[in-house]
């Protein structure tokens, strides 16, 4: 199997398995929780980049230059989905703030931006390298502020355990620091894709970002199950918690 007929076949099944999770929690949930909302949202825009990833590169489009090359940014979204499923997880919604307004504007600045860019491509008004250099430009700004969210989701995972010792009980989350660390790995890699697409002339995209679609398709997997399975645990036993508390005051 060649390469890039390998990292197709990986995008579409990390995108096939996400909507998978995201239809398969609802129907399982009859009352769907804002941790497990954040937590869809999270898997769904990763599903969503990796299905835009494989139709680009496959070549399922119209014979338009914008409908060729217009890319939803779908990735602004990932992180903060995260960092807000962490914060309700943890209920602290009333203490931290979320960033979800920011990042759907900055999701709404570059999506039209890239609208009028493409567009003017398409119509002939800019030339054809302006999207290009966009492209590029627009990949670093992403990837600058999704590192400021996961900053907020590191500072979120070590030290609130620690302040909060009593979580533990109920959850070592160890799980979440596992999450972190790989998300740490995929930032580096998606670091490295944006240099090389800047700088370098002899690895471009779409070869720049095959380790950072191999290592997101992962997460898909992972964090999915994983954070959706410790949620419903977590909230057992702090259930399960309350009960034996409400006894307890009852002697």
């Amino acid at each position: 199997m060649e390469l890039h007929t390998f990292m197709n076949f990986l995008l579409i099944a990390g995108a096939t398995h996400g909507f998978i999770f995201n239809v398969a929690t609802f129907l399982y949930r009859r009352r769907i929780e804002m941790p497990v909302v954040f937590l869809n949202l999270f898997v769904l825009f990763l599903s969503l980049n990796n299905l835009q990833s494989w139709l680009l590169a496959k070549g399922y489009s119209t014979t338009l230059f914008f409908a060729q090359h217009f890319i939803f940014p779908w990735y602004v979204m990932i992180v903060p989905m995260f960092y807000a499923f962490l914060i309700y997880y943890f209920g602290l919604e009333k203490r931290y703030a979320t960033f979800l307004g920011l990042s759907i504007g900055v999701f709404i600045g570059e999506f039209l931006v890239q609208l009028v860019i493409s567009y003017g491509v398409d119509v002939g008004v800019f030339n054809a390298r302006i999207l290009t250099t966009y492209v590029a430009f627009e990949d670093a700004i992403t990837l600058g502020y999704s590192i400021f969210i996961f900053t907020k989701v590191v500072v979120l995972a070590f030290r609130y355990p620690k302040r909060n010792p009593a979580i533990l009980k109920i959850d070592n989350l160890k799980w979440i620091k596992r999450t972190v660390v790989w998300g740490g790995l995929i930032f580096a890699l998606w670091t490295v894709a944006v240099l090389l697409n800047i700088f370098s002339d002899v690895m471009k995209a779409p070869y720049s970002y095959y380790p950072l679609r191999i290592a997101s398709s992962i997460l898909i997997y992972w964090t999915g199950y994983q954070a959706f399975f410790r949620y419903m645990v977590y909230k057992d036993q702090v259930i399960l918690r309350r009960e034996q508390e409400k006894k307890t005051a009852g002697y």
